[in-house]
């Protein structure tokens, strides 16, 4: 996965926006000028900034940071990934929306290629499922998200029963991505338009929403709406530490 390393004073000085967990450095807005691979931390602001967009509808809809599906899907026993996960209450969610990495090496953080995004649907007529969503024709990172979907099914057990549910995983609609790195902007942007179809009322399924909203020109235009995103977040600080100031005065 993408570096979200970097200490000592550089570190400090290069940070530019913190949001929720979210650290921003100005890397980041280099990486989002692109074209560049968009890396974990570029996800985690996005997901944070779509699940407090989503919070005032309830608590149903979950979108995890890239760290935590990494971390479940490479824990040693089926233990672990229970005790990490309990506090998520993934089995009593409708949707959870968790980008997945084909990073193969866990002691090698700038390590993968490639993101796509797993959902946990228990909210469609055909649930439950997991969706995969890949941007790249052949769907090679299925390999990464079925790892991810094997550690999360013991977790998934009947509410009324306690026996364990069969939950498949099928390869959901996907734009396809023109060039080798937009794939995490296409995670981002399918998230935004599930996050959308939700809000809406959650008819059906999202896949409709994805085909209208996804496509190669949404997602280079994505770039630059995240940079002003940034940007407002920004001055809107600045501004609240400016009146906190003026208040002292």
């Amino acid at each position: 996965m993408a570096s979200t390393g970097g200490g000592g004073e550089e570190a400090e000085e290069e940070r530019v926006l913190s949001y929720g967990d979210v650290v921003l450095r100005r890397g980041d807005l280099s990486i989002l000028r692109g074209p560049r691979f968009i890396n974990d931390r570029i996800i985690a602001f996005y997901f944070a900034h779509l699940s407090l967009a989503s919070a005032h509808r309830d608590d149903g809809l979950l979108l995890l940071p890239p760290s935590i599906p990494y971390l479940l899907a490479n824990l040693p026993d089926p233990a672990s990934v229970a005790a990490v996960a309990a506090p998520l209450r993934l089995a009593s969610r409708r949707l959870v929306l968790l980008p997945v990495n084909d990073n193969p090496d866990v002691s090698l953080p700038e390590g993968g290629s490639h993101w796509t995004l797993l959902v946990l649907d228990n909210a469609s007529p055909s649930a439950p499922r997991f969706v995969h969503h890949d941007s790249l024709r052949g769907a090679p990172n299925l390999p990464a998200a079925t790892r991810l979907a094997d550690a999360l099914r013991p977790l998934l057990a009947d509410a009324s029963t306690g026996s364990r549910r069969r939950v498949p995983l099928v390869e959901g609609p996907t734009p396809r991505q023109p060039n080798g790195y937009d794939c995490g902007v296409y995670v981002m942007a399918i998230a935004r338009a599930i996050c959308g179809w939700w809000s809406s009322g959650g008819e059906g399924d999202w896949f409709e929403a994805v085909r209208r909203e996804v496509d190669a020109g949404s997602v280079t235009a994505m770039r630059a709406e995240l940079l002003q995103l940034i940007a407002r977040l920004i001055q809107d600080k600045a501004n609240a530490r400016s009146q906190e100031g003026d208040k002292e005065h």
